[in-house]
């Protein structure tokens, strides 16, 4: 039989594009690590799976759509039984009743976010997602809370006595006293990718131990109004789950040069450790010694370790 294009074929050939062409795409995000960018690390092996998946379902509908060139396939979801054998040797073929300005809307719901997608950059400036977002000075916020209450305890361990005593808290933030003797005991602080959240909410907690205690962090300036003139905000953008909970996270930095501080750029600081107040709040502060431009690293965001605590 003679191959022919007919209005049937157009559709099936057009779903197997989108199909194909979101199968490349999310494989394109997982091979660059650029889906990193929407969700947390923990979540990428199941965007594998579902590209897997996603680009089977792709093959099979090319294959129907080459097979409708040459005779009629089933289309239809009329609901009422069929007595053939098989679905593509089935000879009953219920033509599209949709407008072509109901299919073009149709299509376009897939195809256009598939362009933007090809076509726009995957992140925004740091500075103008802070904007939109309250800046978080003390993590995540979960164990600065429960110090509050309860009996404090010693960590268990066979660490120094009087170290132990100078990080004594609850039960719910033993982890983040044990990661904190951790920082106490380094002669510099550096606040990589790995533990950022971590770290900085174990400073948060333990505040006044890490006073005049050297620190090194890499990332964007935002300025905040409430903040004095000679303040600023070193942060980096957090993500706990997927980017829909993005989040900033800073150390408030003090300089007598701040203005040399352009927002949103990226910069490398080091400095001593203090404490300062925010919104009624007690958070430490970086007293700026040095600086120096940084490259702004191709994933952006931080990452919470909820496992953190089994690893020290």
């Amino acid at each position: 039989m003679k191959n022919k294009i007919n209005s049937t074929s157009i559709h099936h050939f057009i779903k197997a594009a989108i199909l194909l062409g979101l199968a490349i795409y999310i494989f394109q995000l997982t091979l660059t690590d650029e889906i990193l960018q929407f969700i947390v690390p923990e979540l990428v092996i199941y965007v594998k799976i579902a590209t897997v998946i996603l680009l089977s379902v792709a093959i099979v509908q090319i294959y129907i759509a080459v097979l409708s060139l040459k005779r009629h396939v089933i289309i239809c979801d009329c609901g009422h039984e069929h007595s053939h054998d098989q679905v593509f040797s089935h000879e009953h073929h219920h033509l599209l009743k949709k407008s072509v300005v109901k299919d073009v809307f149709i299509y376009s719901l897939f195809l256009f976010p598939l362009l933007l997608g090809y076509i726009l950059p995957n992140h925004a400036s740091s500075s103008s997602l802070a904007n939109n977002k309250e800046m978080n000075f003390k993590g995540l916020g979960l164990a600065v809370q429960a110090s509050s209450t309860g009996q404090a305890v010693e960590v268990k361990g066979h660490e120094d006595p009087a170290l132990k005593k100078m990080f004594k808290t609850n039960v719910y933030d033993q982890d983040y006293a044990k990661l904190g003797m951790l920082l106490y005991k380094q002669s510099t602080i550096e606040m990589k990718d790995k533990w950022f959240i971590e770290k900085l909410q174990s400073m948060n907690t333990f505040v006044d131990n890490f006073q005049n205690k050297q620190i090194k962090i890499k990332g964007f300036i935002y300025r905040d109004p409430k903040l004095a003139g000679n303040q600023f905000i070193i942060a980096r953008m957090g993500m706990t789950h997927c980017i829909a909970d993005i989040s900033p996270f800073g150390i408030i930095a003090e300089s007598t040069n701040s203005q040399q501080f352009t927002n949103d750029s990226w910069v490398t600081i080091t400095g001593t450790i203090g404490k300062t107040s925010f919104n009624g709040q007690t958070v430490i502060k970086i007293n700026v010694q040095q600086s120096e431009p940084a490259k702004s690293p191709s994933v952006q965001y931080v990452y919470p370790d909820w496992n953190f605590g089994s690893k020290l």
